[in-house]
């Protein structure tokens, strides 16, 4: 988590006055702000977080542009990837390798 002042250090020239905004912005909610960097192709993206309610408030992207963040942010639903589908070919020539490569159970290894 980086101050202000430290997040103003380690930003773009161009990043700047939308970081001074968005610590603005974060400081009129009330509440103390904190800045998140995430390093993303093209620079930097820079999250202002209101400490007290632990929320993003505004967003900075690499660009310089500045989003604000309003109302509550719900989380987004963990959707697991779809299992791969392989043909029926492919699953029993599997099978027969599967198959013809298991040792049998009775012999134990020496």
């Amino acid at each position: 988590m980086l101050t202000a002042t430290r997040a103003l250090e380690v930003a773009a020239r161009h990043q700047r006055r939308a970081l001074v905004d968005a610590a603005e912005y974060a400081t009129a909610l009330g509440e103390p702000v904190g800045f998140v960097r995430r390093a993303v192709a093209g620079g930097a993206v820079f999250e202002a977080v209101a400490l007290d309610s632990a929320r993003t408030c505004a967003v900075v992207d690499a660009r310089g542009q500045l989003s604000l963040v309003e109302g509550e942010r719900r989380p987004q639903p963990h959707r697991a990837p779809a299992p791969e589908r392989f043909s029926t070919s492919v699953g029993r020539a599997a099978e027969a390798a599967l198959v013809s490569c298991a040792r049998p159970r009775d012999e134990q290894p020496a």
